[in-house]
C-alpha cells in the first residue's frame, strides 16, 4: 500500500477510535460527569443535563463537539460542601481543579485510543516489525495532540456569553442560569439540581415546579412577540415565557389576525389575563376594528404614531398603513417609502431618547432614523437578530407558528425573541437578546442567546452572535 493510503487509513481508523472511545466518566467533587468527544460540525461545546435538555457553544471551529454530560450528584457530599463555603469563587476554583485534573486523564486516555488505533493499522496491514509498530502508535498519539491543540488553540471562551439551550421549556431559565450566575447561587441551584438527582420517572412531573432566576438589579425584560395570525396556541406559550423568565412587557408587532375581523380578535382574548402590560402595533393583516377591540382590554395599549414611556423605557411606535383601511392588505413600495420618511422626520422632531422602535415591516424603518439603537418588527415569519450601521434589528417570526396556513407544517416554529435591557450611568442599553424557537408546544425547544455589547462613544451595540 501507497503511504498516502496507509495515512489516510491510519487518520481513517484513529478517527473511529475516538468516536467509539472518546468518552471517561469521572467526578469532580459532588459531581458525577460524563466527558464526550465526537465529530460534528459545527465545532462546540455541549453542558448535557438529562432530562431537562443541554447548553451548547459554538466555541471552535474544527469538527469537533466536546461534551460534559451530568449523571449523578452527590447531595449528602453538595451539602456538606456547600456548609463550609465562606465563598463561592474560593469553591469553584476548587471543583475546577478538580476537573482539570480529570481533563488530564481525559487526554490521555484520548492519546491511548489513537495510538491503539495506529497499532490496530499496523497489524491489518500484517507488519509486525517493531520500529513500524512504534511508529503507527506515535503516529495515533500525535494525531489526537493535533487535533486537541488545534481545538485548544481556536477556541473562544467569550463564546459562552452566547448560549443555545434546547430543551425542556420550563427549565430555561434555570438552566441558563448555570451560565449567568454561576457558583454565586449555588445553595439555590442544589435544590434544583436534586430533582434531576432522583429517579428520572418522576422527575418529569416535577420540572414544572423549577422556579427561574430573579431578575437582576436595574434589568428590563421585553417580550417581543410578533404574527400571531389568530393561532390561541400563542397566548399560552406566551404565558409560560412571561412566567418562566420574568418579563415585565411584551411588544407585540402586529398580525394579530387574518382577515382583521372583531370574531378574530376573541380567538386571542386571554391577552387580556396575561398580567403585564401588552403594547400593540398594527399589522397590515389587522384593522381599526381590531385595535378598536383591543383597547377594551385592560393591559394592552394600541400603539399610534408617537412615543410612549413605560418600565423606564422610552419606545416609539408606527403602524402599518395597511391597518387603517385606507389601502390594500400589502402596501405598495412606495407607500411604504412615504411612511419610512414620515417616521424618519416625526423621530428627528421628537427632541427625545428613543431606546427601542416598534414597526410591522422594516421596510418602515429602512433606515433606521438617528438615534434608535434598536428595531424590532416582524411580517417575513424569519425569526432574527441582524446588526448594521450600529443599530440592532430583532425580527420575533410567528410567534403563532404563521397561524392557519402553518398548521401541518411542522418545519415553521412559535418564535419570540427576549430583549433583556440593563440600567447602567442612569439609562437603559440592550444587553442581551434571546430567541426562542418551539417546534410544536409540546416538542423541541431552542433558545439561542446573542450578547449586545455597547462600544464607548456609540449610540448601538455589536452583536457578537454566533450562529
Amino acid at each position: 500500500m501507497k503511504k498516502t493510503g496507509l495515512w489516510l487509513l491510519a487518520l481513517l481508523i484513529i478517527g473511529l477510535g475516538l468516536a467509539a472511545f472518546g468518552e471517561l466518566r469521572t467526578e469532580a467533587g459532588p459531581f458525577g460527569l460524563r466527558l464526550g468527544f465526537a465529530w460534528g460540525w459545527p465545532g462546540e461545546s455541549r453542558f448535557v443535563i438529562p432530562p431537562l435538555g443541554e447548553i451548547r457553544v459554538y466555541t471552535h471551529r474544527w469538527p469537533v463537539v466536546l461534551s460534559a454530560t451530568l449523571e449523578r450528584i452527590d447531595l449528602p457530599l453538595l451539602q456538606h460542601e456547600l456548609l463550609g463555603v465562606a465563598e463561592a469563587s474560593l469553591y469553584l476554583e476548587s471543583l475546577l481543579a478538580k476537573l482539570r485534573i480529570n481533563l488530564y486523564w481525559f487526554l490521555a486516555k484520548l492519546c491511548l485510543v489513537g495510538g491503539g488505533a495506529g497499532l490496530f493499522v499496523a497489524v491489518l496491514l500484517g507488519r509486525r516489525r517493531f520500529a513500524f509498530l512504534w511508529r503507527m502508535a506515535a503516529a495515533g498519539v500525535l494525531s489526537v495532540l493535533l487535533i486537541i491543540g488545534g481545538v485548544l488553540a481556536d477556541f473562544d471562551e467569550t463564546a459562552f456569553q452566547n448560549p443555545r439551550y434546547e430543551g425542556v421549556l420550563a427549565a430555561a431559565p434555570w438552566a441558563l442560569s448555570l451560565i449567568e450566575e454561576g457558583l454565586d447561587r449555588l445553595p439555590a441551584f442544589s435544590a434544583k439540581l436534586a430533582e434531576v438527582a432522583g429517579s428520572l420517572d418522576t422527575v418529569w412531573a416535577k420540572v414544572n415546579t423549577l422556579s427561574p432566576v430573579s431578575n437582576g438589579e436595574g434589568e428590563v425584560k421585553v417580550l417581543h412577540v410578533s404574527d400571531i395570525h389568530n393561532n390561541p396556541a400563542a397566548i399560552e406559550f406566551i404565558e409560560k415565557v412571561i412566567t418562566g423568565f420574568g418579563v415585565e412587557l411584551v411588544i407585540d408587532t402586529g398580525d394579530l389576525t387574518d382577515y382583521g375581523t372583531a370574531l378574530e380578535t376573541e380567538l386571542n382574548r386571554k391577552i387580556n389575563n396575561l398580567g403585564v402590560k401588552y403594547l400593540f402595533i398594527p399589522g397590515n393583516h389587522d384593522s381599526a376594528e381590531v385595535a378598536s377591540r383591543l383597547r377594551r382590554y385592560k393591559n394592552v395599549i394600541v400603539m399610534a404614531k408617537r412615543i410612549y414611556e413605560t418600565n423606564g423605557l422610552t419606545i416609539m411606535g408606527w403602524p402599518d398603513p395597511a391597518s387603517a383601511g385606507t389601502t390594500s392588505l400589502l402596501p405598495e413600495e412606495e407607500e411604504l417609502k412615504t411612511e419610512a420618511e414620515a417616521l424618519q422626520a416625526y423621530a428627528a422632531e421628537a427632541g427625545t431618547k428613543i431606546h427601542l422602535l416598534a414597526v410591522h415591516n422594516r421596510k418602515m424603518a429602512t433606515p433606521a432614523p438617528m438615534g434608535i439603537p434598536v428595531v424590532i418588527h416582524g411580517h417575513t415569519h424569519q425569526p432574527g437578530i441582524t446588526q448594521e450601521a450600529g443599530k440592532v434589528y430583532v425580527n420575533a417570526g410567528t410567534t403563532g407558528a404563521a397561524g392557519l396556513r402553518g398548521l401541518g407544517n411542522e418545519a415553521i416554529p412559535y418564535s419570540v425573541a427576549l430583549l433583556r435591557f440593563n440600567r447602567q450611568d442612569g439609562d437603559y442599553h440592550l444587553a442581551a437578546v434571546d430567541l426562542i424557537r418551539v417546534y410544536g408546544l409540546n416538542g423541541k425547544f431552542i433558545l439561542e442567546r446573542t450578547v449586545i455589547h455597547k462600544p464607548a462613544g456609540e449610540e448601538g451595540g455589536n452583536s457578537e452572535s454566533k450562529e
